[in-house]
């Protein structure tokens, strides 16, 4: 079975590991999802409750593209149309500082 081409959104977030061909590896399985933004949220739609637990294992690796990136402020898992889980992204308190001294 040929895997179809990562969508935009998945394809920066393998971009961000592609020196890391350990941490590319885990993420591999985006490629098998619907990855979207809506509403200042990353969502990843899955067809199973197996691969959304799949998912949610590596959304600690996510995150740091998503930030870094600023692309959201939440991350969601969902199952068909039901969110399975949300992980909100807190924004780094480094980048905070710089900002405000910035003002």
């Amino acid at each position: 079975m040929a895997m179809k081409r990562p969508n935009q959104l998945t394809q920066l977030l393998w971009d961000f590991y592609r020196e890391d061909p350990q941490e590319l590896q885990h993420l591999k399985p985006l490629g098998n999802c619907q990855v979207f933004r809506f509403w200042g949220s990353f969502c990843i739609r899955v067809q199973t409750p197996a691969m959304a637990q799949r998912i949610q294992d590596v959304i600690p690796l996510i995150e740091a593209p998503i930030q870094a990136l600023r692309l959201a402020k939440r991350v969601k898992v969902l199952v068909g149309r039901r969110v399975v889980a949300s992980y909100g992204l807190e924004a780094e308190s480094e980048d905070s500082a710089v900002h405000q001294h910035q003002l």
